[in-house]
């Protein structure tokens, strides 16, 4: 059965919310977005839903099939890999610019940003856990000099059909390794940094770039069902049998497999309109249990394995936001014991708006003020920068803004040292890039002449986030560590 992109419109936000939480249609961007009179999402829904929705009393508009939109973009991937010299070489330039990353390019793209030519101030880091299909991942590591004091740690690739993402990263690595070894500037559109504040980022900060954490699910995105999201556990004994297509199918949403609040359904309350299942077949099934995925436990040994991390940002797409901690539900700095570890709070958390009565039991995710002021600055930094590149501003926000969410990569890397008081602080951000476009799978992966200005301002934004916190190092009277917000 076909599948389209639908924009829903109801009479309020309980009538939104229960779009997800009572007839369980999987929605993009905005859950609880006002748009004129009443409020609309935009979504993916088969005839049968719409029809379904329709009774319920919603106004559905039903726009292009998905499928069909989806392999129009399969032409858009791995025609030349412009970060590898003798690829590059052996095709027309034009052309090795023109398509997303496949696989294998983003893997030779890391071997050789590695390679000799940079040995003196990279470190390309295996990863210890191989995925499902056999694959090795890989970050690579950079700095110049004695052990930094604070690090930052930038993911992508963790949703498959989210094709940009690793392009942006190794764009951002191949940028600042070439601009430092060669003692020049970088320029991102309108953005521009100059050779000194190169040098600054490399010889201050642990620079750590996982640009692909799910190869399985992009190869599969890219060569067969481009709308795929998740990784590629296969199905087993005990599991259903999972129709196959429209990105439906086994696997695990990695992105909601982290430990934070994994266990969703005893944690927060049964009015949340949270968008993570226990349903194998489900596009956001969260595992069978917490870390289970070789591509989770991969970004937990990473941070692990380099404690200087104070950062995290993870790349996805689309809706051009600059998402901070929490996802769960509304921030506050007030309250220390209300947080994900109080089980006095469980069942009553992801009721994002409690201010406006929609949550009767008022539950607020705690951080305290100078983590969540350092939150809004630096990713004020970012979208500075990225209005600076092309002219577009991103919005700047607490994650639960797009939609609460269990089991996130940016939660999980702040929780650890709630957790943990021997784990270092890491703050998370995720940068969704990228507008919403007429098609759903065009917001996901764009046509690459659109793709390739958003590689820019989002590579822009990364750039001045580390600028930013090697700055402050850089300016520190020595034996004192001035950058992370306490």
């Amino acid at each position: 059965m076909a599948t389209f992109h639908i924009t829903v419109h109801g009479a309020d936000r309980a009538a939104m919310a229960d779009i997800v939480r009572v007839h369980g249609v999987r929605v993009y961007g905005q859950t609880l977005a006002e748009r004129g009179p009443g409020f609309q999402v935009d979504g993916v829904g088969d005839d049968a839903a719409i029809d379904r929705l329709r009774a319920a009393g919603y106004r559905v508009d039903r726009h292009d099939d998905v499928d069909e939109s989806a392999q129009e973009s399969l032409r858009q991937v791995g025609r030349g890999n412009r970060f590898a010299a003798a690829a590059a070489a052996a095709q027309d330039t034009e052309d090795a610019q023109a398509s997303y990353l496949n696989v294998a390019e983003v893997e030779t793209a890391l071997q050789a940003l590695a390679g000799p030519a940079n040995a003196g101030f990279t470190e390309l880091i295996t990863l210890p856990h191989i995925t499902w299909e056999g694959r090795t991942c890989r970050a690579i590591r950079a700095h110049n000099g004695a052990a930094a004091a604070v690090g930052v740690c930038f993911l992508g690739g963790v949703h498959a059909r989210e094709w940009g993402s690793p392009d942006i990263l190794v764009n951002f690595v191949k940028l600042l390794t070439d601009a430092y070894r060669t003692g020049g500037g970088i320029t991102q559109g309108g953005m521009s940094l100059d050779a000194a504040k190169v040098a600054e980022i490399v010889d201050n900060l642990d620079v750590v770039v996982l640009p692909q954490a799910n190869p399985d699910g992009r190869h599969h995105s890219m060569t067969v069902d481009p709308m795929w999201r998740k990784n590629r556990r296969p199905v087993g004994h005990s599991d259903p049998h999972c129709a196959a297509g429209g990105g439906k199918g086994p696997g695990v949403d990695i992105n909601r497999n982290y430990d934070f609040l994994w266990d969703y359904q005893a944690r927060f309350s049964p009015d949340a309109p949270i968008q993570t299942s226990t349903d194998p077949c489900s596009e956001v099934y969260n595992g069978p249990s917490a870390l289970s995925e070789p591509e989770t436990a991969n970004v937990a040994w990473l941070l692990d394995r380099v404690p200087s991390v104070g950062y995290f940002i993870d790349v996805h797409s689309f809706g051009e936001d600059i998402l901070y901690n929490w996802g769960d539900d509304d921030d506050q700095t007030s309250d220390p014991t209300m947080n994900f570890r109080n089980p006095a709070f469980d069942g009553k958390r992801g009721v994002a708006d409690s201010t406006e009565g929609g949550d009767p039991a008022g539950y607020k995710e705690y951080l305290p003020r100078t983590d969540l002021d350092e939150l809004v600055h630096l990713g004020t930094v970012m979208s500075d920068a990225i209005a600076a590149a092309h002219g577009r501003r991103y919005s700047v926000k607490g994650a639960v803004g797009l939609y609460p969410t269990s089991g996130t990569s940016d939660d999980y890397a702040y929780s650890r040292s709630f957790v943990d008081a021997h784990k270092g602080k890491v703050l998370g951000y995720t940068i969704e890039w990228g507008p919403q476009r007429a098609s759903i799978p065009k917001s996901f992966h764009p046509d690459y002449p659109d793709m390739a200005p958003i590689i820019e301002e989002v590579t822009a934004a990364l750039l001045a986030f580390c600028s930013e916190l090697a700055g402050r190092i850089a300016a520190a009277p020595p034996g004192l560590e001035a950058v992370r917000g306490r």
